[in-house]
């Protein structure tokens, strides 16, 4: 009986060193980034990224995900605006001609920046970024959840881009 428990416990470290050598070979930072053509006026789009409530429109972080007491700032634009729940606050920290860049924070401590960029492809034609960037450290669980966190994150912003496509090109 001793035998195996020891035999189990040096597998058990054995487990944890072999684990924690390969997420070294891992990146601590990770950008999640996203993007899609829009054939809007560059001031159409920049208004349905930079008015948060305007969110509920195209954004399916916002619209499909049971947040509940959604609360946002007055105003609801422009650097220092903001949408609170009890679950997820989203802060923009700058806005400019050029996007706006975001601070996301869950309800359990996690903070995800990120931001969406607005670039000018052709003349008729907006080119929309969304990214988060991602940072983990060097724990084996964390490094290893990168492969979980652009599956996970990358549907939703592909359709949020796609609704926030169909909002901006209809109303224009």
């Amino acid at each position: 009986m001793i035998q195996f428990v020891r035999f189990l416990i040096l597998s058990l470290v054995v487990l944890f060193v072999v684990s924690t050598l390969l997420s070294l070979l891992f990146p601590s930072h990770l950008r999640v980034m996203r993007a899609v053509n829009v054939g809007a006026s560059r001031a159409r789009v920049l208004g349905a990224i930079d008015d948060l409530r305007a969110w509920t429109q195209w954004n399916e972080f916002v619209r499909s995900t049971p947040l509940t007491n959604k609360t946002w700032s007055e105003p609801s634009a422009g650097a220092g605006a903001w949408m609170q729940s009890k679950e997820l606050t989203v802060r923009e920290t700058t806005s400019d001609s050029d996007g706006v860049s975001l601070d996301w924070d869950l309800k359990g401590g996690k903070r995800y920046p990120g931001g969406i960029s607005v670039l000018q492809s052709y003349p008729d034609t907006i080119t929309v970024q969304w990214w988060f960037d991602l940072s983990f450290r060097w724990y084996p669980w964390e490094k290893l959840g990168i492969f979980v966190y652009d599956r996970k994150l990358g549907p939703a912003m592909e359709e949020s881009l796609a609704g926030l496509k169909r909002y901006v090109e209809i109303s224009r």
